[in-house]
Parts: structure tokens; C-alpha cells; sequence
């Protein structure tokens, strides 16, 4: 009797499951139904679920199933299974991920137990697949086939993947770990954003191994990883990634989760101490000894298909980023849809007469006929095996040349068939809000109104090699960091309303030598398109000759790049028009939902932005009054462009000044005594009280205007080099200024504070400054006196005593103040850090 709804004309083979295996699921629905039953509560529930790859969605009673695929490498057997369970158990719909595994969404708790079963009868798990644990393996989607490689990765990707699955060596890591393959030097997996990256590699004497880099990861800290071993040996590739898992499992942080990654391991320790305690972890794990035998691979079978006649090298297939590049902007007969596709997604295999063609996916998205479709493609075309890609795309590998104008035929009838895979029009997103429980924006509706900028199979050539990468949120699940146009998705608050907006880093990239992308501008979403379009068009304007996109955003700066974008950033009030605070597609006001509590250093570092981005908004309107002859409007947005520069470094003591005099005079008693700024900066109410006439002369506004510029540059200077501790660099050594934040201004009654403890009373101050009040305050005390903090319900009181958790500091206890606890009192221990 069949589990599955769906039929198909081609019979799924299934193997029996492992009694192991068998076992490991019903443990997992024998814990449902303790859940169900009330015996077990959600939260000791959730660990247990995501170290079986069951991940819950923003929509609540519904889980998303990730599917592991190591290397990306399915069957077309495996692929029919996938798209059964997709039709009978979640929505009709499989979604790529940029680390090859497939999703499901909209699945019910009930039936994550059959699922399980149904992919473990063809070999596939979820285990893993989520949680603090070893996450799938990636590799190349052209391993074995790629003309450049040094060796095929698959078999090793492949050992390393089924070695570590179920490993105890593993199981409860401080937090996730990826690892990834790549077999060229163009590194198609993106070796140095893993905590391990494995480069294929060829010793002078032949010998094949691996050039190995640790420590890498994106995220709200993104790292490059750093070069551990030059060269590995086949025989200790296991021994050495063994060692490096066993490092980070006792040294990891586990009371950070926001720390918790190895690249902040390597941070804390150094590299060299890091490569010190990988060797200790080597040798004590045994792998010196004689005895330790040679690697035992496993084979993938991806044995190509005959020829029905003799490949011939004439008119040799040169696709994707090797194509004729010319896009036919130069009058050439007009391409037919077929060599469109041809030539952007279609790359020459290195074996004489084969081809492995791109399936482009719209941002990763696959219904199950067409899941079933491509199975069939697959051993009719092909050797019966198919991969997913980093870009969220499908890839078929081994099709004959001569076969590939049919292959391409079926592809149109069944909607498969768009150009431009793996280039800059197949733009990656993240689902963003649409399931993620952490997405802030709509990455997918986004993706979507960008199509018009990057028009499939139609991109100029001299977008050649350019990325555009999408994320809903900070966490960087589309990569955004390492693209050459990055967005990741934030909520602003304006007026009473929140706007949705992105942040637009520029740059990043990892063939070459691998580079975070720079964070430039903050842009409503409703004016992203317009936003890019001008920046290809300076591109188009001002780059030298043969000067590539990467090139002229690096040339550039950051300086130049935020000044050309500014005008984007101004976003009217809700009343002007409401349509920039709803997100694309989205049909109701946009909000931020709870989301949990928030970390308020985080919050303290984004509202410095704002504040430096408002002031180089004035600046913006001054250039283009003053242009307009209008020099004295001009002179007072010069004016509240300094305002908010010191209102900005402000922030980091803790003050939110709420009139100009007090801005001005707080800025000049905390931070220009202590050399922050340079000397012709000092005693600010002076050098800008005359900002503001009202006959003017054009010399006198444009020296204004670059007093202005000069000040908030200096800012914006110093508060790139904040952190999340939200110290100041010094220009010299100066006293410290009012060490004593001051109460707020209102008369309250005040509770007695516990015996012997100081008291800082914070009720009335909203977040973050509370927080960044309370951290001054515990820097001047001694480490282990105590401070009794008393704040606000709400927002205070759930994110305060989480964020000085993160800092270190121990809380001892959280109570309400009054019978009505409209306020709370926190009683917090420093520790150093």
C-alpha cells in the first residue's frame, strides 16, 4: 500500500530502511507525540527537531523539511521521491538552497515521521540538516566534468559528508559548521566563507590534495577564512578536519550564540594559537599513529552515456561565463531563443562531445510535476544523476551534444527553459518573509522587481562575472556579502510607521582573492531598482577602459558610491506616500514582528547609521541648494548635517540630546576634550553658530558647507570603527569625560534599592540607550560589585539583561519594581571580559 497520492508512469525503487535508521524515527515521532501530549514543552522539543533537519516557519503549526544533498547529488529515482513527498505532504513546490539541499514547507509536525521514511527508503536523510551540527557538504556542480579542475572532488566531498553524519564527534557543536569542495581555481563552491574550505590542490610531484582555509563564515560578522594547511594529503583530509571539529567542540562559546561560530574561536585565540591547539587536538585524537590507514572513499557512479557517433572538437560549445559575450548588442543576426539558452547555459564538458546544461530555477523554486519532468529529462538525456547548485539551479550533466536543441525543447514545454543561469540575471534570494521566521523583507519580491534591470539572456557583456545576491535578513543565507551587489533586508522606523529597507553592500567576491563586500548605503526597498539602475549607469559613466564592475566599485570608494546614491536613501512621510512602507508584493502596511528579544548593542550601532546617514542626507539637500543659489537654506542643512554627526557619536555615551544647544554642549564636554575629533573641531558652538543668516553670500555658504562635510567625515570615520563594544578610538589621551550618566529628568518616586548595591535608575529611557547607559555604568565599577538596574516593561526588560548576558556579565535577577510591574529591577554582577 502506497504512502503517496501522486502516481507517475516510472515506479520509485526503494531499499529497505536500516534498523538504525528505522529506529531514529520513530524516536522522533515518538517525541512528537510527547509534545502533542503535553509531557514535553516546545522549547526542550525545538533541539531535538532541528538535529533532525525539521526547521519551524514564521506560520505557525507548519515546519519547513530540509533535505540533505551532499555535493548537490541526486538520482533521478531520488528526485521522484522528492517530488512525491513535495505533492502528498507540503505544498507542490521543492526549494534549492545555496547549499545544494532541497526544501519543503508548510509541512505538518504529523507527518515529518513518513517523510522521513519515505526519503530514507532512497537514500536521502534530513539529519543534520539544521541545529549545531556539521550542516550538508558542498561542492562544484561541475565536479568531474569541468575543464579546469585539478581532480574531481565528488568521491572525497562525498566520504567526508557520510563520515560525519551521525557522528558523536558532532552531534551538539557550539554552532553550525560548513564545509565546502571546489576543484578549480575559480572556486565554484566558495571555499573561504566555510568554516572548512577544501581547494583541490597538485604538489610539485604530482601528488593531489587539498589547500585547506578555516575560520570562514558570513553572518552579521563575516570573515574570509585563513590558510591552515597549504597542502593536505588524501590520507589525512579526514584526520585534520576531525581535529579542527574537536578544537571548535571545546573551545566554541556556548553561552553567546551571536559568538558562538569558530571564526570568533580563531578571533579570541589568534591564528597561530588556533593552529597550536589543531595540532595538540591531532595528535590526541590519535591520528599520528603508525597504524592510521589510508583514506577509504566512497564512489559516486556518474558514468557518462555512449555516443551514438564520434565527438568532434569543431564548433566546440563555450556557455555560461564563456560565452560569446557579445549578447548580440552589435547588430548580429538575431539569437534564437535555443542559442540563448545555448550560450548561457550550456558549458562543454571536458570529456569530447558531452555537455551539462543549467536549469534555471526561479530563485530556487521547483514544483514536483516539474521535479518528476526533470528525473524523466535525466535518463533520457543524461546518465539517470542530476545536482543541485550553490545557485539554487538544477544542472544535468553528460547530455550528448548532438542531443541538446531536443533537450532544450522538452525544457520549453514544461517551463524550464530560461537563459542566463548561474550569471548576473539569475538573481539569488533567500525566502525572506515568505516562510523564514528570522526574514525582516521580502528577498523573493525583490528578486522580482530587479528582473527588469537584468533581463534574462539579454545582460550586457560588461556585467560579465557581476553577482546580485539577496537576503531577508542579517543572517546572509543568499550570501550577500560576497556579492558585487549585495541587499540585505532591515526595518527603519519613520514617524509612526516602519519602511522597509536594505542594505546595499558593494564588492564582495570570492574567485580571486575573496573579499567582503563593503556595506554602503541603506535604501527603502521601494527605491532598490532605481537605486542600481543608477549605479550601472555610473558605472557606464565614469569607468576607465576595459574596467569591469568589481574594479570601479573598488576604485570608486565608498564615499564616492554613497554620494551618488544618497538622493535614494530620502524616504517621504507615510502621509506623502504610503506605498514605500509596504514591502514588494506585499499587500498590508509592513511591520517588524516580534521576533524575540533583540541584542541592544546591535540596536545602538544601527541607530548611529541613521544618524550618520542623516547627516550626509543634509549634506546632499545643502550641495543641491546652494547649486540652486538658495545659500542660506543651504547654510542651515550644513548645520543639521553637524547636528546629527555629534548627535551620532553621541550615542555611544549613552546621550540622546533631545534641543541643538544640548547636542552641542554635550558633544563638546564628552567627546571633543577627549580628542575624538581633531583640535579645528573642538568648542563646535562656537565654529557653528553662524550657520544661519539670512542674506548670505555663495563663499560664505560653500565654507560652511565644507566645515559640514569635513566634521561629518570625521564621524562617520569614528563610527565605522565602533563595535559592538561601542567604544570611541581617541585621537590622544584625554580624562574621561562625565563618567556618571545622568538620571532622566523626571521626579519619580524610588523603590528601595537591596542593601549595599548602587542603583541606576533607567525607567523612561527607551532602548538602546539604556543599555548603552548601563554599560558605562558597569565599566567604572569593579569586577564583581553589583548594579541594580530599574527599567521599563516591554522592550527594556526583554532585551537589556539578554544583551549584558552577551557581554559577559552575570544577571542574577529579573523582578518586577511595582505590584503593577509597569517597571522591573535587574540586579547585574560585572565580570570582565
Amino acid at each position: 500500500m502506497t504512502l503517496f497520492r501522486t502516481a507517475h508512469p516510472v515506479e520509485i525503487q526503494t531499499n529497505p530502511i536500516p534498523a538504525e535508521i528505522q529506529e531514529e524515527i520513530e524516536a522522533f515521532e515518538g517525541e512528537v507525540q510527547r509534545l502533542n501530549a503535553g509531557e514535553v514543552s516546545s522549547d526542550i522539543f525545538k533541539p531535538f527537531r532541528l538535529q533532525h533537519g525539521i526547521y519551524g516557519q514564521r506560520q505557525p503549526g507548519v515546519q519547513m523539511v530540509r533535505i540533505k544533498i551532499p555535493f548537490g547529488g541526486l538520482t533521478a529515482n531520488q528526485s521522484r521521491r522528492i517530488a512525491e513527498l513535495a505533492d502528498t505532504y507540503a505544498t507542490g513546490v521543492g526549494h534549492v538552497t545555496t547549499r545544494q539541499d532541497i526544501q519543503l514547507h508548510f509541512v505538518q509536525l504529523k507527518d515529518v515521521g513518513t517523510i522521513m521514511r519515505g526519503l530514507a527508503e532512497v537514500g536521502l536523510t534530513t539529519r543534520e540538516a539544521c541545529a549545531n551540527t556539521v550542516r550538508n557538504v558542498t561542492a562544484c556542480h561541475l565536479a568531474g566534468v569541468c575543464q579546469g579542475e585539478i581532480f574531481d572532488v565528488t568521491p572525497y566531498a562525498k566520504t567526508v559528508a557520510l563520515h560525519l553524519l551521525r557522528n558523536p564527534l558532532n552531534q551538539s557543536l557550539p554552532r553550525k559548521f560548513k564545509i565546502a569542495f571546489s576543484g578549480c581555481r575559480h572556486d565554484c563552491a566558495l571555499t573561504p566563507i566555510h568554516d572548512i574550505g577544501l581547494l583541490a590542490a597538485r604538489r610539485e610531484d604530482g601528488v593531489i590534495g587539498f589547500r585547506m582555509s578555516v575560520g570562514g563564515g558570513l553572518g552579521a560578522a563575516p570573515r574570509i577564512g585563513q590558510v591552515l594547511r597549504e597542502f593536505v594529503p588524501m590520507d589525512e583530509l579526514i584526520p585534520t578536519i576531525e581535529a579542527i571539529i574537536k578544537v571548535f567542540d571545546t573551545l566554541g562559546n556556548r553561552k553567546n550564540r551571536n559568538k558562538a561560530r569558530m571564526k570568533f574561536v580563531i578571533e579570541k585565540l589568534g591564528f597561530q594559537e588556533f593552529t597550536r591547539r589543531w595540532e595538540e587536538a591531532y595528535i590526541a585524537l590519535g591520528h599520528t599513529r603508525p597504524n592510521q590507514g589510508p583514506i577509504k572513499l566512497l564512489q559516486h557512479q556518474d558514468e557518462p552515456v555512449p555516443l551514438l557517433m564520434p565527438a568532434s572538437t569543431k564548433g566546440a560549445i563555450v556557455g555560461m561565463d564563456g560565452g560569446n559575450g557579445d549578447g548580440n548588442e552589435n547588430g548580429a543576426q538575431q539569437e534564437s531563443l535555443y542559442q540563448m539558452w545555448k550560450r548561457t547555459n550550456v558549458v562543454q564538458q571536458k570529456q569530447p562531445g558531452y555537455a551539462a546544461a543549467v536549469i534555471k530555477l526561479q530563485m530556487g523554486d521547483i514544483t514536483a510535476d516539474q521535479m518528476f519532468f526533470v528525473a524523466d529529462l535525466a535518463e533520457s538525456y543524461s546518465n539517470g544523476n542530476l545536482r543541485t547548485t550553490i545557485n539554487q539551479n538544477l544542472i544535468l550533466r553528460w547530455i550528448p551534444e548532438s542531443r541538446l536543441e531536443d533537450f532544450h525543447a522538452e525544457l520549453v514545454q514544461h517551463g524550464l527553459a530560461d537563459p542566463g543561469a548561474e550569471l548576473v540575471e539569475d538573481i539569488i534570494a533567500c525566502p525572506g518573509t515568505d516562510t523564514c521566521g528570522l526574514g525582516i523583507t521580502s528577498s523573493k519580491g525583490l528578486a522580482r522587481a530587479m528582473a527588469e534591470i537584468f533581463p534574462p539572456g539579454r545582460v550586457p557583456e560588461d556585467l560579465k562575472g557581476v553577482s546580485v545576491k539577496i537576503s531577508g535578513c542579517h543572517n546572509s543565507c543568499a550570501q550577500h556579502h560576497i556579492a558585487t551587489i549585495g541587499l540585505h533586508g532591515v526595518g527603519k522606523r519613520v514617524g509612526e510607521h516602519v519602511a522597509p529597507h536594505y542594505e546595499l553592500h558593494l564588492g564582495g567576491q570570492v574567485n580571486g582573492t575573496a573579499k567582503i563586500g563593503q556595506m554602503t548605503v541603506k535604501l527603502p526597498a521601494k527605491n532598490v531598482p532605481a537605486a542600481i539602475s543608477h549605479l550601472l549607469t555610473m558605472y557606464r559613466r565614469d569607468r576607465q577602459v576595459g574596467e569591469r564592475l568589481p574594479a570601479f566599485l573598488t576604485r570608486a570608494g565608498k564615499a564616492k558610491l554613497k554620494e551618488e546614491l544618497i538622493s535614494y536613501t530620502i524616504v517621504p512621510t507615510f502621509e506623502e506616500d504610503p506605498s514605500y512602507f509596504y514591502d514588494w508584493e506585499g499587500e498590508e502596511e509592513f511591520i517588524l514582528e516580534d521576533l524575540g528579544p533583540g541584542e541592544c548593542a546591535g540596536g545602538a550601532l544601527e541607530m548611529i547609521d541613521n544618524r550618520i546617514l542623516e547627516a550626509e542626507q543634509e549634506l546632499y539637500q545643502a550641495r543641491l541648494l546652494a547649486e540652486k543659489h538658495q545659500y542660506s537654506v543651504a547654510v542651515n542643512k550644513a548645520y543639521r548635517a553637524v547636528l546629527a554627526g555629534a548627535k551620532a557619536l553621541l550615542v555611544t555615551e549613552g546621550i540622546d540630546p533631545v534641543t541643538d544647544a544640548e547636542t552641542i554642549s554635550e558633544f563638546d564636554r564628552r567627546l571633543a576634550e577627549k580628542g575624538i575629533v581633531p583640535a579645528s573641531y573642538r568648542n563646535l558652538g562656537a565654529q557653528i553658530g553662524d550657520l544661519g543668516p539670512k542674506d548670505t553670500t555663495p563663499e560664505f555658504a560653500q565654507s560652511k558647507i565644507a566645515f559640514a562635510r569635513g566634521f561629518v567625515e570625521i564621524c562617520r570615520t569614528a563610527t565605522e570603527q565602533v563595535g559592538k563594544d561601542l567604544k570611541l578610538a581617541q585621537a590622544g589621551k584625554a580624562e574621561e569625560a562625565n563618567k556618571t550618566a545622568p538620571a532622566p529628568e523626571e521626579a519619580r518616586t524610588a523603590p528601595q534599592p537591596a542593601a549595599g548595591v548602587t542603583v541606576f535608575d533607567l525607567r523612561g529611557v527607551m532602548c538602546p540607550l539604556n543599555y548603552v547607559k548601563t554599560k558605562l555604568k558597569l565599566e567604572m565599577m569593579e569586577t564583581g560589585e553589583r548594579l541594580e538596574v530599574w527599567l521599563d516593561a516591554g522592550d527594556p526588560i526583554k532585551n537589556v539583561p539578554m544583551s549584558l548576558r552577551n557581554d559577559g556579565h552575570k544577571v542574577l535577577a529579573e523582578e518586577p519594581l511595582e505590584p503593577d510591574a509597569a517597571h522591573f529591577k535587574v540586579l547585574v554582577e560585572k565580570v570582565d571580559g
